[in-house]
């Protein structure tokens, strides 16, 4: 695995052309809008018939940005962030045309929802071991008014992962983000505390089997679910149940791009390799720690 500089570099050389044509395409952009800010001024000054030909420049200024819009996305995604991945773990594919499964969401017993939506997909095995998949996932809840007006709004949206464990646990475990105080003072015969005052802080913990989640959480993992958290300010849950481990960050949409945004920005790369990392590292040290013990 690289370093993300070094695969920021890479990237960089490899792909100028890339954003040098992105910046072609603006400059087409600039001069559409331009002659048909003159034709509006014209129609002012000599006659009105000369907003047709502003209608028309409008007209094809937006035909042409949008097919180089979706050029330039599918461009990056099978270029850049197949790269990027490939770079991080030879192991992993990207596929922009491929979503991860509905069914393997559901499986992760997050909250409920009513409409499902995802793109983007990375798969393979991590270190050439761990059966890995993952995708940018939305969930929505549908509700409609009594004039028939549907409305949509986000329950999650983010990345979610799913691999499968070296052992079926036979039990139930799921550490979430903090509910804050009134979760606390809800009865749940679930719920664990752990010793760690810091780890309470950011999470809940449930199971049904107490004795292997102090097994599996170990010093190590809870001090690296704690500094990615602090570290990121975003909140993450995860889910350990029979031989699967789903993971999920609350995050914007991933591995996107905008003809006014330079591909190469380094910060929103750094993101995407961090968050790729952050789940394919928690992976492999819960993966790791239950192939170590005999449970």
């Amino acid at each position: 695995m690289k370093d993300f500089d070094t695969i920021y570099n890479e990237l960089k050389t490899k792909y100028s052309n890339i954003d040098t044509e992105r910046k072609k395409n603006i400059n087409t952009f600039i001069i559409f809008a331009v002659i048909t800010i003159i034709f509006f001024i014209l129609s002012f000054y000599i006659s009105i018939l000369m907003l047709l030909p502003a209608f028309l420049c409008i007209v094809i200024g937006v035909i042409v940005l949008s097919k180089s819009i979706s050029r330039l996305k599918k461009s990056y995604k099978n270029t850049v962030i197949s790269e990027l991945v490939k770079n991080y773990d030879e192991n992993l594919t990207f596929n922009a045309d491929m979503t991860i499964s509905r069914l393997l969401y559901n499986d992760a017993e997050f909250e409920p929802y009513d409409k499902f939506t995802a793109n983007d997909y990375i798969s393979g095995k991590i270190d050439g071991t761990i059966s890995f998949e993952m995708g940018d996932v939305q969930t929505y809840v549908v509700s409609t008014d009594n004039d028939g007006n549907t409305t949509y709004s986000t329950i999650f949206r983010g990345l979610f992962s799913t691999a499968k464990l070296p052992q079926n646990i036979n039990s139930r475990i799921k550490i979430h983000s903090d509910k804050g105080l009134l979760g606390k003072f809800i009865p749940n015969k679930e719920l664990m505390h752990m010793d760690s005052q810091e780890f309470e802080k950011y999470f809940d913990i449930y199971t049904n089997d107490r004795i292997l989640t102090m097994r599996i959480l170990t010093s190590d993992i809870m001090d690296y679910l704690i500094t990615f958290r602090q570290q990121n300010k975003i909140k993450f849950e995860f889910t350990l149940k029979n031989n699967y481990l789903y993971i999920r960050i609350h995050c914007s949409d991933m591995f996107e791009t905008s003809i006014f945004s330079n591909i190469f920005n380094y910060n929103t790369l750094k993101k995407y390799y961090t968050f790729l990392d952050f789940i394919c590292t928690l992976n492999k040290k819960i993966y790791y720690t239950l192939n170590e013990k005999n449970l």
